[in-house]
């Protein structure tokens, strides 16, 4: 009869990850195919997660986590800037996010853009990306 092998114990806290949310956020970003909406723009909305592992945070220590105010500065700055394609922005936004904090595990990102100008159009459109 073959012995058992035991497994090491993985505690919670080695295979945790923290999610950090922005949610809600709202633009009025010079986004689109047609040229009026380069010009007079359009209400966006953007949701954004990104997640690490717990086990490199410190208890009150900013700099082992990801800062709020620094994940809503780059969605902004890209949100601010005229854009052809919502899949633009959302690569380009997931990719400086990496950029800035290399330890992100996955993220997720949705642009939605409230008034889209299609004819007909009842509601929003938009994207989701996730890495």
């Amino acid at each position: 009869m073959k012995e058992a092998i035991e497994k090491p114990c993985v505690s919670s806290q080695e295979t945790a990850i923290f999610k950090i949310k922005l949610i809600d956020q709202r633009f009025h970003s010079l986004i689109g195919l047609y040229p009026e909406e380069r010009i007079e723009g359009n209400d966006m909305v953007v949701d954004l997660w990104v997640e690490f592992p717990a086990t490199r945070f410190k208890s009150e220590e900013l700099s082992t986590g990801i800062s709020y105010a620094d994940m809503y500065d780059i969605v902004k700055e890209e949100m601010d800037k005229e854009w052809l394609l919502l899949e633009s922005i959302a690569i380009e936004i997931m990719d400086r996010m990496k950029g800035r904090w290399p330890f992100i595990l996955h993220g997720w990102i949705r642009i939605e853009k409230v008034n889209p100008p299609i004819e007909g159009m009842k509601g929003s459109c938009g994207i989701e990306y996730k890495f």
